[in-house]
């Protein structure tokens, strides 16, 4: 990540000195959200002096430790090894949860649609009940996906729409334990006047993407990383709004220190509109690669999300001083600059 986000966020009239002396917890550590949220954290602690401990929550010790090796030595950090399906064992009082642990990718939702659920949806009950009786504010992550497929003439989705996902199909494991998990959060806060932020990231792209992920526009970027052209399956009408991580984990902390309670902040970027074949041409472009279209040869294993059109209105967050930073072009070149 680039370590100019400090002075990025440090210019965005947040709260940062909420942070002080504080524990934060990050689930999903491994995850690209959640990975760059950690080491953002933990370049602020020490750039500000604000004596914070970051904890980060994965299953494999492994991957965590490759992917956090340069903070590693950093004693405000701090690995915890653990399924988040499995309840958290710590005296820790955490000031902050942020909840990202998912496996939102079409491998697992084809292969393991159960353990989405659970990773999901228990994952979210065991850690509201660990910090049910504490003042810990809990941000859950969810997904654009819980606004389901678009509803005739509606250009944009905005936090006041339910949205429509089918749930007797088994791709729905994802959007619906993701639905279900944010109804679990205002359960909590109604019952134990639990403190609680929802926030809806969609279409978010950056260096630190995972291999196991194989969604097409993930695909389209790890092919540029990796100097090959990019081969495109289907016409690539979808359209979407791309969001570089940067902006997205500033969103988050303006959600989590600047929101209200209870309430949703969609994460998006609604100022850059494009399908996804402009977004797997843009980075062919900035990269120095081709883009090749052959709609015979797609290989078995990668998938396509079948919502035509995701566009997410950000006003609620921009109303606390949240704005994008990075056009797709620049957000692009940041990623190919390391």
């Amino acid at each position: 990540m680039n370590t100019r986000i400090v002075e990025e966020f440090k210019n965005a009239n947040l709260p940062l000195e909420n942070l002080k002396n504080g524990n934060v917890l990050i689930t999903g550590a491994n995850g690209l959200i959640a990975s760059d949220l950690v080491e953002s954290l933990i370049y602020l602690n020490d750039d500000m002096d604000l004596n914070m401990q970051v904890y980060a929550l994965c299953r494999n010790e492994e991957k965590g430790e490759k992917r956090f090796s340069d903070i590693l030595s950093n004693p405000a950090f701090h690995l915890i090894i653990q399924d988040v399906i499995e309840p958290l064992h710590s005296d820790i009082v955490f000031d902050y949860i942020f909840h990202a642990a998912s496996s939102a990718h079409p491998g697992a939702f084809n292969t393991v649609p159960v353990d989405v659920m659970k990773a999901n949806f228990i994952g979210t009950m065991n850690l509201l009940e660990y910090c049910k009786d504490q003042n810990t504010r809990f941000i859950f992550v969810s997904s654009s996906e819980v606004y389901g497929e678009n509803f005739e003439g509606v250009e944009f989705f905005d936090e006041t729409m339910n949205g429509s996902v089918n749930p007797t199909v088994f791709r729905s494991c994802y959007p619906e334990s993701k639905r279900a998990s944010e109804t679990l959060c205002e359960c909590y806060k109604k019952q134990y006047g639990s403190d609680v932020i929802i926030v809806r990231p969609a279409f978010i792209y950056g260096r630190n993407i995972l291999d196991t992920n194989k969604r097409a526009d993930v695909y389209f970027l790890r092919q540029v990383l990796n100097h090959e052209d990019i081969v495109m399956y289907s016409e690539g009408s979808q359209v979407r709004s791309y969001l570089y991580i940067n902006d997205c984990v500033s969103a988050m902390l303006f959600a989590a220190l600047k929101g209200v309670s209870g309430e949703v902040y969609n994460i998006g970027n609604d100022e850059s509109i494009i399908t996804m074949r402009e977004y797997a041409q843009t980075l062919a472009d900035l990269g120095g690669v081709k883009l090749i279209y052959q709609p015979q040869s797609k290989p078995e294993g990668v998938a396509f999300l079948k919502t035509t059109r995701c566009i997410l209105k950000s006003d609620k967050l921009k109303k606390l001083g949240w704005k994008v930073n990075y056009s797709l072009e620049d957000g692009i070149k940041d990623i190919l600059s390391v």
